[in-house]
């Protein structure tokens, strides 16, 4: 696109007055100066027009996975590759809301063949991801009288990630509480070979029967045989829209995703098996260690999900893959909510509640309860779970 600038209009109307003001007094030299003043403009136009400069660019975002309120380096590139210096550039990088506002900077004029690179900097300010570019670069004549518009086609990606706060050791300090619970980093020591006792179901072959764990527990066990036990954690994750309430980073489901972040990343960090699930029946990640992959393949389940229209999944089968942990991290629940979350037969059972619910109830099934609310630290929603008066070390 074509356009005089502020200063070409300028001098085009002071050219045109001026020669109307010469004419008027016959005043050649006025007459003359003015018709400068329009022809100055004028040759800025036709070589904005007619040239040919190639101008190439270069977008380098570092890095391009960023925390909400984290910072990222831009690096914005172009190089003239033309025969004839460039004259003033004005670059303008597109930048959507979430990371900030579009950034407009100017480079000097450009010999041929030459680079010139400025810097900016992005901001997260929302979960997910966004788009930086596609970047304009608008090139004025020697005079600055008229310039041309450049636009390229290129963006760059950029994944914002809830905050990841650190949490204490008590991971490595809980114990299990509730029924017929065993102490699980003891049982993830086992491995693969060993047959654990759970209790008699109806349907269960006699053969199965574990007959020293009956004598110790006094009610009749059976070998766990295809579903040994991991240093497994799973993480739940409310994302109901009637669960949570508040919009953009201060609702409750941002403080509900960053603590569930947390979690997954501090038990994936210590070695567990980790596995993601929502209310609503999806299984949002899953990752066997602490790999770039596996920490890749979370950060961007959690920079992705959003909450839905959904009810409260019944069953959200905790039991189903011999997770030895289990932190949910819920938003409202009523009673009939409540009773539908069945606490895992054995292992560490632990949720961090949106108060005021019905702790006292979903205590009393087993589960350690953690309220809390949108100024709450997460670290600290969690020490009270992880390290409980009592707790076995």
């Amino acid at each position: 696109m074509h356009t005089l600038t502020g200063r070409g209009r300028i001098l085009i109307v002071s050219g045109v007055a001026g020669v109307a003001t010469g004419w008027a007094f016959r005043e050649p030299a006025i007459t003359a100066v003015a018709a400068l003043l329009i022809l100055l403009p004028t040759i800025g136009a036709i070589s904005v027009r007619r040239s040919r400069f190639a101008i190439g660019s270069a977008r380098v975002v570092t890095p391009t996975r960023i925390t909400v309120g984290g910072t990222a380096d831009v690096a914005l590139t172009v190089e003239n590759g033309s025969r004839f210096t460039s004259g003033l550039l004005m670059l303008e990088d597109s930048v959507p809301d979430a990371l900030g506002s579009a950034s407009r900077v100017l480079l000097d004029r450009i010999p041929p063949g030459a680079q010139r690179s400025q810097h900016y900097s992005i901001q997260g300010r929302e979960r997910g991801r966004a788009h930086v570019g596609p970047l304009s670069v608008v090139i004025t004549d020697p005079f600055g009288t008229a310039s041309i518009t450049r636009s390229f086609t290129s963006t760059s990606t950029v994944m914002v990630v809830p905050e990841i706060i650190a949490l204490g050791s008590g991971g490595a300090t809980m114990s299990p509480g509730g029924h017929n619970d065993t102490m699980f980093r003891a049982l993830a020591a086992r491995g693969d070979d060993d047959l654990l006792p759970r209790e008699h179901r109806p349907g269960d072959d006699i053969r199965h029967i574990h007959w020293r764990a009956t004598a110790r527990h006094g009610e009749l066990m059976v070998r766990r045989e295809e579903q040994a036990w991991h240093a497994a954690v799973t993480v739940v994750l409310d994302d109901r829209i009637s669960a949570h309430h508040g919009t953009g980073s201060a609702s409750t489901f941002e403080w509900a995703v960053s603590a569930s972040a947390s979690v997954a990343m501090h038990f994936l960090r210590d070695g567990w098996r980790v596995v993601v699930l929502t209310t609503s029946g999806r299984v949002l990640a899953q990752a066997q260690h602490a790999s770039s992959a596996g920490t890749d393949h979370v950060l961007q389940a959690f920079a992705d999900i959003r909450p839905i229209q959904s009810a409260m999944v019944p069953d959200l089968g905790l039991d189903s893959d011999g997770a030895a942990a289990v932190v949910a991290v819920l938003g409202r629940l009523t009673n009939d909510e409540a009773q539908s979350i069945s606490r895992p037969v054995a292992g560490f059972a632990a949720c961090l509640l949106l108060e005021p619910g019905p702790d006292e109830h979903l205590r009393s099934q087993g589960w350690r309860v953690s309220p809390w609310h949108r100024a709450t630290p997460v670290a600290e929603a969690w020490h009270r779970i992880a390290t409980p008066a009592g707790a076995v070390r």
